[in-house]
C-alpha cells in the first residue's frame, strides 16, 4: 500500500501553493527520513529532517543545510505571522524527559469516551492529531486502525517520530496550527486536545482546523475553561485564586528549564504528603489527576501548567462552543466543560 505521506495533498502554509515532495531516503515503512518539500515552480522549499517535515519559514531557515542537496533555499521572512517555536519550547523539553506518560485507560477516556465515541470509531479514518505532544494519542488512534498525521510546533514532534516512523500509516509535521500545510477538506477526523489555548489565536486555530476537515468529518477538541464569575463572592474568590496562580506561574515560567523541573517536582511530591497534600491538590498548586495518580503524572502536569510557554488562556465553555458556531457550516454534536465534538456540514 502507498505510504500515507504520498497520499497527503500538501500546500505551502505561507502562499497556499502546492508543495512537491523530494524524498532522499525512507524508513522500511516508507516514511521519509530526509528530503524536501519544494514550493511548486520555485527554488524554495522546506526540509524533511529525521522523519519530520519542518513546515514554517523559521524551521526551514534553522535546517537550511538539509535543503542544499536539492538546490533549494528557505522561504523569505514571512509577512504573515507564524507562531515562533520558542513559544512552545517548554513542551518540547517536557515531553523529551517523559514521552510515554499516559495509560491505556486514560487514552481511551480522553481520545474517545469523553467525546461519546469508542476507539473503534477511528478505524479506517484519516486523522490529524493537531498538537500531538509526545504522541501517545497518535499512537493510540493508530493502534485502533487510523491513519494519523501528527503535527506539533514544539520539538516534541521528534518524540512522536521515534515512536511511529516505522508505520507507513503515519506522517510527522512540525508546524503552526493557525497556518496548516494541508489542502482543504482532507481529514475525516481532526483531534486537538489541550492545545488551542496555547496557540497565538484560539479562534483562528479553530477556523483552520475546520478548513482541513472533510464535509461530514468530525473535529474533537478541548480548551482550558473557567466558568464565568457572576456573583460578588465568586468574583472575589476568582481574584484571589488567579492572583495566587499567576504569581506562581510568573515566577516558575521565568526559571531556567532544569530549575523549573526541580521546583515543580517538589510541588508534585508535596501533593502526596498527609494533610499538606490535600491542600496542594485542593488549591491546584500541584496538578493531581485521579485517573492517573502516579507521581510522574502529577509532576508532568504540574510542570505543564507552570511552563514557560508564551500563550495560555482560559475561556468559558460557552465561548469555546461559540468559536465553532461563529465559523459556520458546522454542527456542535456534543459539548461539556471545554470539550467539543462537532461535525462539519457539506
Amino acid at each position: 500500500m502507498t505510504p500515507l505521506f504520498d497520499r497527503i495533498v500538501w500546500r505551502d502554509p505561507l502562499t497556499g501553493a502546492a508543495l512537491e515532495p523530494l524524498v532522499a531516503a525512507r524508513t522500511p515503512a516508507g516514511v521519509p527520513i530526509c528530503g524536501a518539500m519544494r514550493i511548486a515552480g520555485t527554488k524554495t522549499g522546506y526540509p524533511i529532517v529525521d522523519s519530520v517535515v519542518r513546515l514554517t519559514p523559521e524551521l526551514a531557515r534553522r535546517h537550511a543545510e538539509w535543503l542544499a542537496p536539492f538546490d533549494l533555499t528557505p522561504p523569505a521572512a514571512a509577512e504573515r505571522a507564524f507562531q515562533e517555536q520558542s513559544t512552545v519550547d517548554s513542551f518540547g523539553f517536557q515531553w523529551s524527559w517523559i514521552g510515554d506518560m499516559r495509560s491505556e485507560a486514560d487514552l481511551r477516556m480522553r481520545v474517545a469516551e469523553r467525546f461519546g465515541l469508542t476507539p473503534e470509531d477511528f478505524h479506517g479514518k484519516l486523522v490529524l492529531d493537531a498538537g500531538a505532544g509526545a504522541g501517545d494519542q497518535s499512537r493510540f488512534m493508530s493502534d485502533h486502525g487510523a491513519e494519523v498525521v501528527s503535527i506539533d510546533l514544539s520539538g516534541a514532534i521528534d518524540v512522536v517520530a521515534a515512536k511511529l516512523r516505522m508505520r507507513s500509516s503515519w506522517v510527522g509535521v512540525q508546524g503552526d496550527l493557525t497556518m496548516l500545510p494541508f489542502s482543504d477538506r482532507q481529514f475525516d477526523v481532526v483531534y486537538c486536545e489541550g492545545v488551542i489555548q496555547h496557540t497565538r489565536d484560539s479562534v483562528a486555530t479553530v477556523r483552520e482546523l475546520l478548513r482541513v476537515t472533510k464535509p461530514s468529518g468530525r473535529i474533537l477538541a478541548t480548551h482550558y475553561t473557567r466558568p464565568a464569575a457572576t456573583t460578588l463572592r465568586q468574583r472575589l474568590k476568582r481574584r484571589l485564586t488567579l492572583g495566587y496562580y499567576e504569581l506562581l506561574r510568573r515566577r516558575l515560567s521565568s526559571m531556567e528549564q532544569f530549575k523549573r523541573l526541580l521546583v515543580t517536582g517538589n510541588l508534585a511530591a508535596l501533593a502526596y504528603f498527609p494533610l499538606l497534600g490535600r491542600l496542594f491538590r485542593a488549591t491546584g498548586t500541584a496538578m493531581y489527576y485521579d485517573l492517573m495518580p502516579e507521581f510522574r503524572t502529577t509532576w508532568t502536569n504540574t510542570h505543564d501548567y507552570y511552563g514557560g510557554h508564551a500563550y495560555q488562556r482560559f475561556v468559558t465553555a460557552e465561548e469555546f462552543i461559540g468559536y465553532f458556531e461563529s465559523a459556520g457550516g458546522v454542527e456542535v454534536e456534543r459539548s461539556g466543560a471545554g470539550v467539543v465534538r462537532a461535525r462539519k456540514q457539506s
